[in-house]
């Protein structure tokens, strides 16, 4: 099972510094939501499995969304989005969905191969000469290691100090940028952490990459290309990549020691409007999406299957193989297909288990990995 996480030196030192550091917070806009899942037929067994996950968990609010192929939808959420308002989490509520990002981004390079508009070996140096020069070994990297996180490129938010630092003592200049003036920042002119297509090592400046490649083919921005490809065709009205207000989105938690912070201030820094990690969506919409995906609706069969391989290395210790944009999961009964974003406050989940045709999506507004038992218990109703 995926649980990335960031790195725990920087967790470290996030909550060194969490306590001298505080936004002012703005009240969200009184929601309600029009769905009624209780006269579900699932709903009793459902919401004991929500209780549960939310009992064992140090979150203050969560939201647990079940979809089986050809039956209606349920979605239960419990505790608070809003600490500082005590707003109640709703199943409705929209959320930081931090590497889930990455799926969409990986559905809409699918989509162009299917247009034959490039291919999974179509190589670095060949779709973007201007940028090549300065990304070491651009004649080896495809895009399907940019797509598998083996093509080498760094992933800043764990290992240059300098981001770190910056992400810490200045959210508000992180912030500021988009994925471009990343790149040029911490990605263009250093040095690959190894020989593309040779070991797996994760890295959202890859989906950094893959934007631009996005956006050269298409004439169009990567949050465009997603509201046109995917989340206007699919009516998924909650879910944008833009930084947009986000008063109404809930808001992340973690520990400083035995208090727990709002940590907001950093996530919106590190994620938002980022391809590889700045989606905000909620349970319906990723539940829609998830099926859409995983049935086939969204890119052809044999893209589906390609996304859904696994390449691992053999210095692999744990779980470090990955697929296109997607990863495999598998719980103590189940096998499935989906993923993970975390970050300090947000771990979310997007998961399709193919032999109960059923997609979950799992939410809390607490970081760095929850315990994911109540997939099994889901499941099994």
């Amino acid at each position: 099972m995926k649980t990335k996480i960031l790195s725990l030196s920087l967790l470290a030192a996030l909550f060194a510094a969490v306590s001298c550091t505080k936004e002012p917070v703005i009240a969200p806009a009184n929601e309600t939501c029009e769905a009624d899942y209780t006269s579900h037929p699932g709903h009793a067994a459902y919401q004991d499995a929500l209780n549960y996950y939310a009992s064992n968990s140090p979150a203050p609010g969560s939201v647990i969304g079940v979809k089986e192929q050809g039956q209606p939808e349920w979605i239960g959420a419990d505790g608070f989005s809003n600490l500082e308002y005590n707003t109640a989490f709703l199943p409705c509520t929209q959320f930081r969905c931090g590497s889930i990002t990455k799926v969409f981004t990986a559905v809409v390079i699918m989509q162009l191969i299917d247009e034959e508009q490039l291919t999974l070996e179509s190589t670095l140096d060949m779709l973007l000469p201007e940028i090549s020069g300065r990304i070491p070994s651009a004649e080896l990297i495809t895009v399907k290691q940019l797509l598998n996180h083996s093509s080498g490129l760094k992933q800043p938010t764990d290992d240059d100090i300098n981001y770190q630092l910056s992400l810490i003592n200045n959210p508000d200049f992180i912030g500021g940028m988009d994925y471009k003036s990343r790149l040029e920042h911490y990605v263009y002119d250093k040095p690959l952490m190894h020989v593309p297509g040779t070991e797996s090592y994760y890295s959202n400046a890859g989906y950094w990459v893959l934007a631009l490649i996005i956006e050269k083919i298409t004439g169009k921005s990567i949050a465009e290309n997603i509201e046109e490809r995917i989340t206007a065709p699919l009516n998924l009205s909650s879910t944008y990549l833009t930084k947009q207000d986000d008063h109404n989105v809930a808001r992340g938690y973690n520990f400083s020691g035995n208090l727990l912070k709002d940590v907001t201030i950093w996530d919106r820094a590190d994620s938002d409007g980022d391809p590889a990690a700045g989606l905000v969506s909620n349970a319906h919409d990723l539940l829609v999406f998830g099926e859409a995906l995983f049935t086939g609706n969204l890119v052809s069969d044999s893209s589906l299957a390609l996304m859904k391989e696994t390449t691992s290395f053999p210095s692999c210790n744990g779980d470090c193989g990955y697929g296109l944009g997607i990863e495999s999961w598998q719980t103590a009964e189940h096998s499935g297909y989906g993923k993970n974003g975390s970050s300090l406050g947000v771990d979310a989940n997007l998961i399709f288990f193919p032999d109960q045709s059923t997609t979950i999506v799992i939410f809390s507004n607490y970081g760095g990995g929850n315990n994911k038992d109540v997939i099994d218990l889901l499941l099994d109703i």
